[in-house]
């Protein structure tokens, strides 16, 4: 790394271990493997907090405890990062279709690539059974949605990208619904 371009280095080594250590715990709330945790963890913080709307977030950032007030501004933190990690849904429809269109186009030459080599195919990379909106009313039932609830609480001004999160829902639900109709 150039002398120049080291943003950390009027840190002392207590600031640079603190940084380091809050980037490597954001970076990992990126992985959906910590999804149930990470959502569970602050849940249960907002309940013991009682925040709601913006109000007394101050009760849970601000604890007497400095390891809990740690942890509990990571929590938050962690969760920021993984709705912005998974805010595909979040965005205006236009914007949703092309991501979704880029998503299952990698996913699918992945898949490609997996049979090809006689590997077992992941999941979501299967263009032969995967069902794209399916897939997607899952993802925003499963992940999406409930982590922008939890968020909201803390920042109910990201009330919009809620609104938009539902309204792509409602979309990939009404392609299911239509194409059912055309089934029968």
């Amino acid at each position: 790394m150039k002398p120049e371009n080291n943003i950390l280095e009027s840190f002392s080594p207590e600031e640079y271990r603190l940084v380091r250590r809050r980037m490597i715990e954001t970076i990992l709330a990126t992985d959906m493997a910590n999804h149930g945790k990470a959502l569970s963890t602050l849940k249960s913080k907002i309940d013991t907090f009682e925040i709601k709307n913006g109000k007394h977030t101050d009760r849970m950032i601000f604890e007497k405890n400095e390891a809990k007030t740690y942890e509990n501004q990571q929590a938050v933190l962690s969760m920021c990062i993984h709705c912005a990690d998974l805010s595909n849904p979040a965005k205006k429809e236009p914007i949703n279709k092309k991501w979704v269109e880029l998503v299952f186009i990698e996913f699918f030459k992945q898949g490609d690539e997996e049979r090809k080599l006689g590997l077992p195919i992941s999941m979501l990379c299967d263009r032969k059974t995967t069902h794209i909106a399916k897939s997607q009313i899952g993802f925003i039932n499963f992940a999406v949605k409930p982590s922008y609830e939890a968020l909201m609480n803390f920042t109910p001004e990201i009330s919009a990208y809620m609104d938009n999160i539902v309204e792509n829902l409602r979309r990939f639900e009404n392609i299911v619904k239509d194409e059912s109709k055309e089934v029968k």
